[in-house]
């Protein structure tokens, strides 16, 4: 059975810093020989249909930060398995408004230049589906979406959500997890939820032999993953 890293919600530019060494360090110590990025790999602001933050760079400045920083990631996870998120259909979903269809545009992997990437909306390894979670709310967003698909289940997109529920039947045990995220809530990006009271969760998990777990990125100060240390 596989060994799984799976990745936070990036949000790239707006990533938070350390985060990949952080997942690589955490890939390295588990011997992860999957990884799976659970979605939102770029952020696409300069785009959105919402109130655009003036701060932010435009849609091409926007687009060279993203893929510099992407490269970054591809370069230590050259092959990888990416759930399609609700930012990265940012793209799609503008062009549809002026009617120009979907075939028309780049894919992910030539867009982003990963090659190696698999990208799609759900993968599945050892009987756990991975997700981004588009639609999941709630206070369990992964557990309300594993009783409707009747599989373990993983995913992002709610940034303040992170950790483990179990279940089981007579014949057999599921578990949801929510992983938490990667992202950098100072970032003009995410300005819109600077006073909520819940904060993002900032970590990354791993699947081992079909069994989770959650590890925190230690972001406080002095602990390894400071911002001071980046």
């Amino acid at each position: 059975m596989a060994r799984v890293l799976v990745i936070g919600d990036l949000h790239i530019p707006a990533v938070r810093k350390g985060y990949l060494n952080f997942c690589q360090d955490t890939a390295k110590k588990h011997k992860c020989n999957r990884v799976v990025f659970v979605g939102d790999i770029a952020d696409w602001h300069a785009i959105s249909f919402w109130v655009k933050q003036p701060e932010c760079p435009g849609s091409k400045d926007e687009y060279k930060l993203a893929l510099t920083e992407i490269q970054k990631w591809y370069g230590v996870f050259p092959r990888a398995y990416v759930c399609k998120g609700n930012h990265d259909e940012r793209p799609i979903r503008l062009a549809k408004t002026v009617n120009i269809p979907e075939f028309m545009l780049l894919p992910y992997s030539k867009l982003w230049n990963t090659p190696k990437w698999k990208w799609d909306y759900r993968h599945d390894i050892d009987g756990v589906q991975y997700r981004h979670g588009n639609l999941c709310g709630g206070i369990h967003p992964a557990w309300n979406l594993m009783h409707k698909v009747h599989q373990s289940i993983v995913i992002g997109h709610t940034h303040s959500r992170a950790g483990i529920k179990w279940t089981c039947n007579s014949d057999m045990r599921m578990f949801a997890m929510d992983v938490g995220c990667g992202i950098d809530e100072r970032a003009y990006q995410f300005a819109y939820g600077k006073d909520l009271v819940e904060r993002p969760f900032i970590s990354c998990g791993i699947v081992i032999d079909g069994i989770p777990q959650l590890i925190p990125m230690k972001i406080n100060k002095d602990e390894c993953y400071h911002d001071s240390r980046f």
